[in-house]
């Protein structure tokens, strides 16, 4: 049976699982590549700790700080990396020579000067702009008793 129904969305990050019975003082397991950064290493079920109880950066070997016991279980979650494109609302950045983009390099967030679409804003929430912002005409605007909204 599948585990999603529908139209599978796209893009989607997965994860690559693999599993070792070390050997007694083994250190390096050649994994089936990570990126780095982008794992997580557990011995017998304890979360290691990256750069203190072991290293991963070349894509392919996890080194372990201490050697194995004979029979530890070894198990490396790879996860792949995204880009979330074509979103809409959220506003964009704009700063390398001019370009809009989404990177958190760029400088200036940019947003429209006008809400089209009803909105509230709810009493646990803070939401922010910068201005001028005009409503459209039949839009509405509300921030909830306890929700916030600055515009600058």
């Amino acid at each position: 049976m599948s585990g999603y129904i529908g139209t599978q969305p796209v893009p989607q990050a997965t994860q690559t699982r693999d599993s070792f019975t070390a050997t007694a003082g083994q250190t390096t397991f050649a994994t089936s590549g990570y990126t780095p950064l982008y794992l997580d290493l557990f011995m017998n079920g304890i979360h290691l700790v990256n750069n203190t109880d072991y290293t991963a950066t070349n894509g392919s070997d996890v080194v372990l700080a201490s050697g194995a016991a004979a029979g530890d279980v070894i198990e490396v979650v790879a996860y792949t990396t995204f880009v979330v494109s074509g979103v809409s609302g959220g506003g964009m950045f704009k700063g390398d020579n001019g370009t809009v983009g989404t990177r958190a390099g760029d400088i200036f967030r940019v947003n429209e000067q006008e809400l089209n679409t009803n909105t509230t804003i709810d009493a646990d929430e803070n939401a922010s702009a910068t201005g001028p912002l005009a409503v459209a005409s039949g839009v509405t605007l509300t921030v909830t008793t306890g929700g916030n909204l600055s515009i600058v």
